[in-house]
């Protein structure tokens, strides 16, 4: 698809083949006994719903996760988004611009196996993994936009696409750790948004800002930059709140 449609138009196509996914799942509605079943218990679920809703809103680790991941996806879209823009200004051809792409889509692929296979061992958690590869990716975005020669530029790329393919994978684990295996499918619903909107909005914002105020390509990886450390602070600071979760859950475990 790169070579004959270009980056942007082959997004555009997955964007096309995702949102075909969305008409799809229109067309699975439930079947007429399951509706009046729904119906009988539709209210003892709502007040289900409203005490868990408001049991999620007053848990503190979980809205430094919603944070921490509108944060981090923020910063990875924006430096996906405008990868190609700075490697061509780094005198590369368009080819070569775009190939930085394929290789942070491959790498980012073969992360997302190696990262969750670490997780499943008991010396690493998912937590912890994920506020090095956030700390890491902080220093990544900052170092793409120097100079850089052809095969460094693409070293970088390689391990940025491989770091940044933690935070959608250990969503999961996360959620298990901080709040459990009950409403897993709500909260990670939740994430999945928060994720999509960042994505949305960063892109959107740094294209404003580069059209209106500064046209310098350098401002958008200091600006993830920035948002990637952020994101650490705050994966330390759950950190710090998981200990004692699981502290907390031992304890109870034993009585």
């Amino acid at each position: 698809l790169l070579g004959p449609f270009g980056w942007h138009g082959s997004n555009r196509i997955v964007a096309l083949l995702c949102l075909d996914c969305a008409f799809i799942g229109i067309a699975m509605f439930p079947s007429r006994r399951k509706k009046q079943e729904e119906t009988e218990n539709h209210d003892n679920e709502e007040e289900r719903k409203e005490e868990y809703y408001l049991h999620l809103l007053c848990n503190f680790p979980f809205i430094l996760l919603i944070l921490a991941n509108f944060l981090n996806a923020m910063a990875t879209y924006i430096s996906y988004s405008y990868l190609p823009s700075i490697a061509g200004q780094s005198s590369l051809s368009s080819a070569d611009a775009s190939f930085f792409i394929y290789v942070v889509g491959v790498s980012n692929t073969v992360g997302r196996i190696i990262s969750g296979w670490l997780s499943d061992f008991k010396c690493t958690t998912a937590q912890g993994l994920t506020t090095m590869t956030a700390a890491t990716a902080c220093v990544l975005t900052y170092l793409l936009p120097s100079d850089q020669p052809y095969w460094c530029m693409l070293l970088l790329t390689t391990v940025f696409g491989f770091i940044i393919s933690s935070g959608p994978t250990l969503c999961i684990p996360l959620i298990l750790d901080l709040i459990g295996i009950h409403q897993l499918n709500t909260v990670f619903g939740i994430l999945i948004f928060v994720r999509v909107s960042a994505a949305l909005l960063g892109t959107s914002a740094v294209g404003i800002i580069l059209v209106h105020w500064s046209p310098n390509l350098s401002l958008p990886f200091d600006m993830a930059s920035f948002l990637f450390g952020v994101s650490t602070f705050i994966q330390i600071l759950i950190l710090c709140f998981s200990k004692k979760i699981h502290a907390k859950r031992a304890v109870y475990s034993v009585l």
